[in-house]
């Protein structure tokens, strides 16, 4: 199920939780085996042995919710969530030593071989809160939320500098791949973290746009370029970064022509929504995220 863009808001019909920075999946237990996947249904479960206890859920439960790596106050690490995304199964259990992910549930689809599709949000995230309380791990965890007090969580978060808040109708049945007001998305700013892959060059010397990357349907994704919000100091710390890294081919497949970088150059990009095909939509160059998170 999916979200729309929408303004802060006050209901008693809905609740308001936290949007998680990470990656989204869907979570099948069958038979003491787990599969976890994306909308692309690439499986993901090979990539987080941290989570290998969720095949101990009962039998014909499936579950939505994010993959996060949270810093130590707590706040998600998108960042460090892409490096797990991105890593290879061979390299996961040193991976999830390094950076173990925590899986944030949010909703509950099936129970017992028994669809909850059609019910109501407040009587499956019941069942949910009881499930995962049962489970007694703490890599995973409920999505928290409050009912009816939108405005106040979405000034907390803010203040916290969090992605943003979701606002969910009490009474709406689940409905997969619909994106509708029953749940509602709200963000001080729409940003994402991107991973440079290369540039578009402007001659020898100079380049007009950064060629970026970002997770979408729980896969690094090239998702446009961005030239707009480009001052000139920050165009001259890049052209020393990018002309340093140049590597012959790109981390993955843009679909476009331009000049590469080895990874590890991210930054945050601001941006209207996106498109169908994930591209960000109106592009705004925000900054360099630093060593650390900080911009």
């Amino acid at each position: 199920m999916l979200a729309r863009i929408g303004e802060p808001f006050d209901s008693p019909q809905h609740v308001f939780e936290i949007k998680w920075d990470g990656v989204r999946a869907v979570t099948y237990i069958e038979g003491g085996r787990h599969r976890m996947h994306g909308r692309r249904r690439r499986d993901l479960a090979g990539r987080y042995p941290e989570l290998s206890f969720l095949a101990g859920l009962p039998s014909g439960t499936v579950l939505d919710g994010e993959l996060v790596v949270l810093q130590a106050d707590g706040r998600p690490d998108f960042r460090a969530m892409l490096s797990r995304e991105n890593g290879t199964a061979a390299r996961a259990e040193a991976a999830a030593r390094k950076l173990p992910v925590v899986y944030v549930v949010f909703d509950l689809l099936y129970a017992d071989h028994e669809s909850w599709l059609d019910r109501p949000l407040r009587d499956r995230r019941e069942r949910l809160a009881a499930l995962v309380h049962a489970v007694g791990d703490a890599r995973c965890m409920l999505s928290e939320g409050v009912v009816g007090n939108g405005l106040s969580l979405f000034a907390a978060v803010r203040e916290r500098g969090l992605e943003g808040i979701v606002g969910k109708r009490l009474d709406a049945p689940y409905r997969p791949g619909e994106r509708s007001d029953a749940w509602q998305k709200i963000k001080p700013v729409q940003s994402v973290h991107c991973l440079i892959l290369g540039y578009e060059p402007d001659g020898e010397r100079d380049f007009k746009s950064l060629i970026i990357a970002t997770d979408f349907d729980g896969e690094l994704r090239c998702v446009g370029k961005v030239g707009s919000g480009l001052a000139e100091a920050d165009k001259g710390e890049l052209r020393q970064l990018l002309f340093a890294r140049r590597t012959d081919r790109p981390l993955i497949d843009p679909g476009m022509t331009g000049r590469w970088v080895l990874p590890g150059l991210f930054c945050t990009v601001g941006f209207l929504e996106r498109t169908v095909n994930g591209n960000l939509r109106a592009p705004v160059f925000q900054g360099l995220v630093r060593q650390g998170g900080g911009s």
